[in-house]
């Protein structure tokens, strides 16, 4: 939304400066995208004397000039026909810009006279796109006056950021409101003069929907003007026009363009004489044409609102006229349209045919439904002043217009929600300052009615959040959290606790953290069984048409694309949601992560190292253990998901609870993303480590903490070729989960003088009393009981 000063002005009595207002606009929640004061920009162009004019020595064309400015004397090379003695112009001094020409000006010697500055032309100045000659000021001005304000463009030019819900202040008088009511000054009254017809329009206004489409144009309203003079705009309208963006047509247009800024009422005239019959809001014909005032032909669908007479289509309602009956310098008997629609319907159509415009932006947030009348009123007012003429009585067509809306609002609300104490009669001098009405107030309990220009306004949060807004936010005292008793200093929940804290622990370890969709495409995960998958039955995109049942697909669609932007090594994550069909809750938290490519790249001190398992398992179990999960008690077990490498993948559990899975990325999974690389990955399933976040003291132990010697005895045993050895130490962990606290396998042989079909296995199994130190006899019957389980359940015999 763009407006200038002088015009904010025309609404807000105030002396208020422009810093002061781009500052309070922020402040009430208007947030200013940029000011444009060309005034400043154009500060070093001021008004000069020419005093002397000969020819130049060495070009016919050139003149040189003597011109007395401000500063000074200067000498200029100027090719303009029209420079002359005596006569008042524009100088630009050197190193000044030139935005028509995009020009830094500095001095130069042209065919060897030296040239001092420039005296420019309007073309230069970006002002028009006349060059023939220089500007030549009137003689009632002086020599230094400024250019910017002899030709009106020392009035600033402030954008402003809309809210959704802020309508309202899509128009200059919004904002004049919102900043009376900030402290800025008082709000002019505004009256609306009714002038009465006299005579009867032979076009009227007619609505043909069904009960069920009256919503889609609640109504609309006009009238007819006859034998006007459709002219160029005055001055001070084109002015206004031009500094917001918009390119003045002619004065029936820019009265309605106008309105539409200064009162955000959008208008919209017809020339009566290219309507045939009655004008009509109905549904368009499937695949209906209308040409619109942007010279394009669209093609709608029969949920959209036209305009319509007995033969054809003259607009797109709430979006934009048609070109068939636009009015022109021409046009002598002119139609007014004041309408009402439906922002939703609006919206949809305006989206649907990719057509934007100043009324659809208005219209789609919702406009003063009071302003089917007052808008008449403002349009009748200008037209007849500028263009003369006749005008008929109004024809209109609409449902009794909705009752404003009424709020109980408890004064304590802005305590309660707010969290600030604000005197209840300077609540109640804002609410009336923005435009609400007191009805009543009794108990602390205002009886609100809600301005009609107002629709987002719906409860008491809305009005607590408008007074905090006019009062200031920056008049709310900051509280220390640190330092106030009364918050707990355990702000996460304990779900969102391992969430966050994954987070920060596997980026710790050097991961690079994505985002994707919870969405994929059923051809990346094909190989899972059917009653895994969660298959969406009206998908955004037609590669998005399942819930995601891992987040490796997404992780591993990013590696080819990184590798050709030449990293060719890499370690990502994502923590996020899962869905799988055949869970009883059907969704789970999953932090997975992927690496791929070199660990170390070669060098002259060290050979190049691929990323391998164990660069996996290193970073789960810090991950794991900063999460006070018992690593010591994880067991070891096979990995039968489908997205790891039978022979080089693991999953670690807890009792029955599986705590996470990795390895290796299986080679046909990786074949359907073309990857060449080896990848791999992990999943911790944070849902089951919620146990583990506030019973640290009691889950996890440091030996450090135990004063008693740990005891290691070291044990080969001959077993079958084909035994698993996790198997083997998550049996002897068994035994004594107390006692003995850790078993690592050191070595394994096969061949030599061992039979074929065996091998030899070296273990570690390390012990930890508790109560008092072990005896010979008492490691003597851990010894055995360990030999006899292996040699019970696994076929094997101690190796001598």
């Amino acid at each position: 939304m763009k407006f200038t000063l002088s015009w904010l002005y025309d609404h807000l009595d105030s002396k208020a400066d422009v810093n002061v207002i781009i500052n309070t606009l922020t402040n009430i929640g208007l947030e200013v995208e940029s000011v444009q004061d060309k005034e400043q920009e154009f500060k070093a162009f001021t008004v000069a004397q020419v005093t002397n004019v000969k020819k130049h020595p060495d070009a016919d064309r050139l003149k040189v000039c003597d011109v007395k400015t401000k500063n000074g004397n200067f000498q200029v090379v100027c090719g303009a026909h029209n420079v002359k003695t005596g006569m008042l112009g524009i100088f630009a001094p050197i190193n000044t810009y030139i935005s028509g020409t995009k020009l830094h000006l500095k001095k130069s010697k042209i065919r060897g006279i030296e040239s001092c500055g420039m005296l420019v032309s309007e073309r230069e100045m970006g002002i028009s796109d006349e060059h023939e000659g220089i500007i030549e000021i009137d003689k009632s001005y002086q020599v230094g006056d400024s250019f910017a304000k002899i030709f009106g463009l020392d009035d600033p030019i402030i954008e402003i950021n809309i809210t959704p819900n802020r309508s309202d202040c899509l128009s200059v008088r919004g904002i004049a409101r919102d900043l009376a009511a900030a402290g800025l000054g008082t709000l002019k009254e505004i009256k609306f003069e009714k002038i009465k017809g006299n005579f009867e329009s032979n076009i009227k206004w007619k609505r043909n929907f069904n009960k069920n489409e009256d919503f889609l144009c609640p109504g609309v309203s006009g009238r007819l003007f006859k034998n006007i003079n459709n002219i160029e705009s005055p001055d001070w309208l084109k002015k206004k026009l031009k500094a917001i963006g918009l390119k003045p047509i002619s004065v029936l247009v820019d009265i309605t363009n106008y309105v539409t800024f200064d009162l955000g009422r959008p208008l919209h005239v017809y020339d009566a004489d290219k309507v045939n019959g009655n004008l009509s809001m109905r549904l368009a014909k499937q695949n209906e044409e209308c040409e619109t005032l942007d010279e394009k032909k669209y093609y709608l669908n029969s949920d959209t609102v036209v305009i319509a007479d007995d033969n054809i289509l003259h607009g797109i309602g709430g979006i934009m006229g048609g070109l068939h009956s636009r009015c022109s310098l021409h046009t002598k008997n002119a139609f007014l349209e004041v309408a009402l629609f439906d922002p939703i319907s609006i919206t949809k159509s305006g989206r649907k045919l990719n057509l934007q415009s100043d009324a659809r932006y208005r219209f789609e947030r919702g406009i003063d439904q009071t302003s089917i009348e007052w808008g008449v009123h403002k349009a009748t007012e200008l037209i007849q002043k500028y263009c003369g003429g006749e005008v008929s009585e109004i024809t209109s067509d609409h449902l009794a217009l909705d009752k404003k809306s009424k709020i109980d609002f408890h004064t304590q609300k802005i305590k309660t929600l707010g969290g600030i104490e604000i005197d209840e009669k300077h609540q109640i001098k804002i609410l009336e300052k923005l435009g609400f009405v007191i009805k009543s107030n009794k108990n602390n309990i205002l009886k609100i009615e809600v301005p009609s220009f107002r629709p987002d306004i719906e409860g008491e949060a809305d009005i607590v959040e408008e007074i905090l807004r006019i009062y200031g936010f920056d008049k709310i005292e900051p509280i220390s959290i640190s330092h106030d008793t009364n918050i707990k200093r355990n702000i996460l929940s304990e779900n969102l606790l391992p969430f966050y804290k994954t987070k920060r622990l596997i980026a710790n370890r050097g991961y690079l953290e994505t985002v994707s969709w919870s969405f994929m495409s059923l051809e990346h995960v094909n190989f899972l069984k059917d009653n895994q998958l969660i298959k969406i039955k009206n998908p955004i995109s037609s590669d998005l048409n399942i819930m995601r049942p891992s987040i490796f697909p997404n992780l591993l669609n990013s590696i080819n694309f990184n590798i050709a932007k030449l990293f060719d090594n890499g370690k990502m994550f994502e923590v996020g949601p899962i869905f799988i069909h055949d869970k009883n809750e059907n969704q789970s938290m999953i932090a997975s992560g992927i690496n791929y490519g070199s660990k170390i790249s070669s060098t002259w001190d060290q050979e190049k190292r691929l990323f391998d398992v164990y660069d996996v398992k290193s970073d789960i179990f810090y991950v794991l253990e900063q999460l006070n999960a018992p690593i010591d008690k994880l067991v070891h077990e096979s990995c039968n998901s489908e997205f790891y490498h039978l022979g080089k993948s693991a999953q670690l559990r807890l009792g029955k609870n599986i705590l996470a899975n990795f390895g290796e990325i299986n080679p046909i999974v990786l074949k359907k993303f073309d990857i060449k690389a080896t990848v791999c990955g992990f999943e911790i399933f944070l849902d089951n480590l919620d146990q583990f976040q506030y019973k640290k003291s009691s889950t996890k132990k440091s030996f450090d903490n135990n004063p008693l010697q740990l005891v290691e005895r070291d044990f080969a045993f001959v077993l079958p070729k084909d035994l698993r050895t996790i198997d083997l130490t998550n049996a002897i962990r068994k035994l004594d989960k107390r006692l003995i606290k850790q078993v690592v396998i050191f070595d394994i042989f096969e061949g030599g003088k061992l039979p074929e079909n065996k091998k030899s296995i070296a273990l570690k199994v390390i012990l930890q009393p508790f109560e008092k130190t072990f005896t010979d006899k008492e490691i003597e019957k851990i010894s055995n009981t360990i030999i006899a389980l292996i040699s019970k359940s696994f076929d094997g015999e101690l190796r001598q």
